[in-house]
């Protein structure tokens, strides 16, 4: 431990800028919890999530435990302060900190304000002191949606010294897949379980389906690139110019994975579309007038998907590692990714096996695979219906983590 303090102070003028960005430019933002000075905060379950992402898959797993548990309290820490607005907005009913930076005084600080036992970590957002002091105080800690990709548990495995040490800190990794479960293993986890992924168990909210934003687009081609990385958006750009020599009425909806590239994307759609609009400034029955909207809205991924007839899980074009594509797969949408999908391997691998997916392995490729079903909807919805039928047949993992862990 005593070298990667030595590693995290160095990285301290990062982090303070980091922090004053925040600041600076979320108003939701409370700095002081980042240096442990939180509220006293009293709670049955803590919950951490690491920006939005998190908070959105752990939605089936709170929903299952407040049915078991409606008495019960929940905190949920979130790092960022998107991850913050979207607990707001998802769970109004719990509390909410932000996790102290992991320096061994602020998060001694934010503990002496705490009274928990048991702490959730969602997937693998493992900071050492954080672990260190949660269990030096008592507090139980499983990590949920555990998953460690094959680049990660390579870089794991240079630094062991450290690694070790941390993942032996836990009392139970819920793994993803056997293949995560045998890398915990191997990097010293005491206990590990095979439950698979809650992000199937997610239940497509009423109100997407109620509002239906597919149906009001007509019968125009849409397709999204969700969860898009810089590098990314300029290959989708140029695919939908492709395609729109042949379907001029065709619309993309591209969704950046990070707020603060809205702008920079709807800048660069203006360089090669004069019909550009963000999703906040135009309402859905004015979509019809544009050629690209951009999806500057959180919370709203769900209803991108259900528009679409098409999906383009972002991330894995580039050597990002692939976003999740249970979502798409859930609506029942025909879905693409690129060639790099390590985040998710077993996931996208199994999607793949069963032709619930399409793998472009590069920009022509997945131009020819946009233009050709495009044209070919019996091909789209026998593409969706499988998808959807994986997706159903790989839920019940949020039970299998309940029946795992004591809550009470």
């Amino acid at each position: 431990m005593w070298l990667y303090r030595i590693l995290f102070a160095l990285l301290t003028p990062l982090i303070l800028l980091k922090v004053r960005r925040f600041k600076k430019d979320y108003a939701n933002y409370r700095a002081k919890e980042a240096f442990g000075l939180w509220p006293t905060v009293d709670a049955d379950l803590w919950i951490h999530c690491a920006s939005v992402g998190e908070v959105l898959a752990v939605r089936p797993l709170v929903s299952q435990w407040q049915e078991k548990y409606p008495s019960h309290r929940l905190l949920i820490t979130t790092m960022t302060p998107t991850g913050a607005e979207q607990v707001a907005k998802t769970f109004p009913f719990a509390q909410h900190r932000y996790l102290p930076m992991d320096w061994r005084f602020s998060v001694k600080r934010a503990l002496n304000a705490l009274s928990c036992k048991h702490l959730l970590v969602v997937e693998t957002e493992l900071w050492p002191n954080l672990l260190q002091q949660a269990k030096r105080r008592g507090l139980r800690v499983d990590v949920v949606n555990a998953r460690l990709s094959e680049r990660s548990f390579l870089r794991y495995q240079k630094f062991s010294t450290i690694s070790r040490s941390l993942f032996a800190l836990p009392d139970c990794f819920l793994a993803h897949a056997q293949a995560d479960a045998v890398r915990f293993e191997a990097l010293g986890a005491k206990k590990v379980m095979v439950t698979g992924s809650i992000k199937f168990d997610l239940v497509v909210p009423p109100g997407v389906l109620e509002s239906n934003w597919r149906r009001q687009l007509g019968s125009r081609f849409v397709w999204v690139g969700a969860s898009t990385h810089q590098g990314e958006d300029e290959m989708l750009l140029r695919t939908h110019a492709e395609l729109m020599k042949k379907y001029p009425e065709a619309l993309l909806i591209l969704v950046p994975r990070h707020p603060e590239r809205f702008d920079a994307v709807k800048t660069l759609a203006m360089q090669s579309f004069d019909r550009v609009a963000l999703r906040s400034q135009v309402p859905l029955d004015q979509w019809s007038e544009s050629d690209v909207i951009i999806g500057d809205s959180m919370g709203e991924l769900m209803n991108y998907y259900q528009a679409s007839d098409l999906a383009f899980v972002g991330g894995s074009l580039i050597k990002r590692g692939g976003h999740n594509p249970i979502e798409p797969a859930l609506l029942g949408k025909a879905i693409l990714v690129g060639p790099y999908t390590f985040n998710f391997t077993d996931i996208t691998d199994q999607l793949l096996q069963v032709n619930g997916a399409i793998r472009c392995q590069d920009e022509a490729q997945l131009e020819k695979v946009v233009v050709d079903l495009a044209g070919q909807s019996s091909q789209r919805f026998r593409l969706g219906q499988t998808a959807l039928r994986f997706a159903e047949k790989n839920q019940g993992a949020v039970t299998r983590v309940l029946a795992e862990i004591d809550f009470r």
